[in-house]
């Protein structure tokens, strides 16, 4: 605090633009917009074959207006989830629409704790310039997807997964 001693104009300033934080109600601070994530809940199949120790692969089919048809594989890693019995699953992913484009991004997959026989889980894609799968293998968004600008909002698909993925957390907690 020796530098406040020497210089009260800094300390003044210091006091007066803490004075003015602690009076700003939480919502005035606004940080960059960022568009709601398009939600798709039907018009998709899907299939993952889950190996332990390793990236999990998956593989999404369906239509959404933003991308139109498309085919999206990608891998992900999963992981105890915070609460017991749910898992977090983290990766990357590249979708190839039916004109050909590539759009790329990271994943995250948060699944609910076993409910009867099925689990829920939103798959959240975020997208990105390129990806790397853990093979080494890098992967660009091309096309009309190229210009960050013109990408369209992230998807979340929203999906109900039969009791098959309840094999996965007995293998994540060995």
């Amino acid at each position: 605090m020796m530098l406040y001693k020497t210089d009260k104009w800094k300390k003044s300033t210091l006091v007066g633009l803490l004075t003015i934080l602690q009076a700003l109600p939480l919502g005035c601070i606004e940080l960059p917009f960022q568009a709601p994530l398009t939600q798709q809940v039907d018009n998709f199949t899907g299939t993952i074959d889950f190996v332990t120790e390793q990236p999990t692969p998956f593989e999404l089919k369906g239509t959404v207006p933003d991308l139109g048809e498309y085919t999206a594989t990608g891998e992900v890693t999963f992981h105890q989830g915070a609460t017991p019995g749910t898992l977090l699953g983290e990766g990357v992913a590249v979708f190839v629409t039916t004109d050909g484009a590539k759009i790329v991004a990271v994943v995250t997959w948060p699944v609910d704790a076993e409910s009867g026989d099925m689990r829920s889980g939103d798959i959240e894609f975020r997208w990105r310039d390129s990806v790397q799968f853990s093979d080494g293998t890098v992967v660009h968004s091309t096309g009309r997807f190229e210009d960050p600008d013109q990408r369209p909002p992230g998807l979340v698909v929203i999906a109900i997964i039969a009791i098959l993925i309840g094999l996965l957390v007995p293998a994540i907690q060995k």
